[in-house]
């Protein structure tokens, strides 16, 4: 079971190289219909592919913040200009998930794009929101792209790292993502615990 992710990845590769990893990436990110598929993982594996010298270093990052700004512009232009015509005819099933990507964005405001990368639930979700409720457009690509090169930076590099210092790494991808989860979560849980102090 740990090695999973590694063969998932390998097998993408064979199958259409780092042009597919990059839809995926897209889609995972834009499409809130891709929030099952592996993002964190996935970025995480192409770091270790990289530490084995596998993978490309550059080309690999930049086209995976490439298509990480893409996909998060598509969820947003969806949200914007498709999202009231189809809101009857086929949002309504996701209907209780968007609303729990509002009220996230509501408490945490521009920095919900950043935070959302990190959390995988609301990484395909928020950008949708965010064209909903018609964000200034501008500030929306700083937080974008900032978000992109954080997400994608990080989690690479700590492939890298962690490939080249702790032997047989891919048995612990699954704990290691799990931790990386709870860390980028902590912001959110210590405004949200402040927010309660204030309330009582």
């Amino acid at each position: 079971m740990e090695n999973n992710v590694l063969e998932l990845v390998n097998f993408y590769l064979k199958l259409g190289g780092l042009p597919l990893i990059f839809l995926i990436i897209f889609i995972e990110t834009g499409i809130f219909l891709g929030f099952f598929l592996p993002g964190d993982s996935l970025l995480f594996t192409l770091g270790l592919l990289i530490a084995a010298k596998i993978l490309p270093l550059e080309y690999t990052i930049i086209g995976c913040i490439i298509a990480a700004v893409l996909g998060n512009y598509t969820g947003y232009f969806i949200g914007s200009f498709l999202y009231d015509s189809l809101k009857n005819k086929f949002f309504y099933k996701y209907e209780d998930k968007i609303l729990k990507a509002k009220e996230f964005y509501d408490k945490y405001g521009f920095m919900a794009i950043i935070y959302a990368r990190f959390i995988p639930f609301f990484r395909g979700f928020i950008p949708l929101v965010a064209g909903i409720v018609k964000m200034n457009f501008i500030q929306y690509t700083i937080y974008n792209i900032i978000s992109a090169i954080l997400w994608v930076v990080s989690l690479v590099l700590l492939g890298i790292f962690l490939g080249k210092v702790i032997p047989d790494i891919e048995k612990y991808i699954y704990l290691i993502i799990l931790a990386i989860i709870v860390i980028s979560l902590l912001p959110v849980l210590i405004k949200f615990i402040k927010s309660k102090k204030i309330q009582n």
